[in-house]
């Protein structure tokens, strides 16, 4: 019995740190990071583990109201989501996709007819395994937290036409260029985003 009690306990700390395993085997190691953002304050809170959280101002879609639910509609999503992609050569200098679409979301354009069964399961396996969903679909993708345009005329013009914190972006959540430089590194795949209305 002593053993055994031995073996287990060996076996929880070896798995300490360790959430889940991904598609290919490997460990994915818990999250020690946390986004929420506050739509209707235009606040993005950056949370770490044992800090206080970094509070940023930020610009979101142009038609902010209400949840995102279609390609083009210029609307941020609203929901529990994940950081499913890291780039540091976006066209908007930093980048974290963000999981959109949802489970909730995929579920409730299945039931309106927007997107057939096949895609509606398509996007949840996808999140269900930790993997980017299909951007491709009616639902619309490419979703993210990012900065400014790397184009100089770009960057001129939206800095000049909408100062933050006027929304700009088709339904992105855009910082300044030096405060995503503050948490990009810091932000692993498969941290929890939260963004409330």
């Amino acid at each position: 019995m002593r053993q055994l009690l031995a073996l287990l306990v060996i076996l929880a700390i070896s798995m300490a740190g360790v959430e889940s395993a991904r598609p290919d085997g490997s460990p994915q190691r818990t999250n020690h990071t946390r986004i929420v953002v506050h739509k209707a304050g235009q606040i993005l809170e950056f949370h770490e583990k044992g800090r206080s959280p970094m509070i940023f101002r930020v610009c979101l879609g142009m038609n902010p109201e209400g949840p995102k639910k279609i390609t083009g509609d210029q609307r941020t999503p609203e929901g529990e989501y994940f950081i499913c992609l890291k780039s540091a050569a976006s066209s908007f200098h930093r980048f974290l996709g963000i999981s959109y679409p949802g489970e909730r979301d995929a579920q409730a354009a299945f039931e309106q007819g927007v997107i057939s069964l096949d895609t509606r399961d398509s996007i949840i396996q996808s999140l269900r395994e930790g993997r980017q969903p299909p951007w491709n679909t009616k639902l619309g993708g490419w979703v993210g937290i990012h900065g400014y345009p790397t184009d100089n005329y770009r960057k001129l013009w939206i800095t000049l036409l909408f100062p933050k914190p006027h929304n700009w972006t088709d339904g992105c959540i855009a910082l300044w260029d030096f405060e995503i430089d503050q948490i990009f590194p810091k932000v692993s795949l498969g941290a929890p985003v939260t963004i409330f209305p």
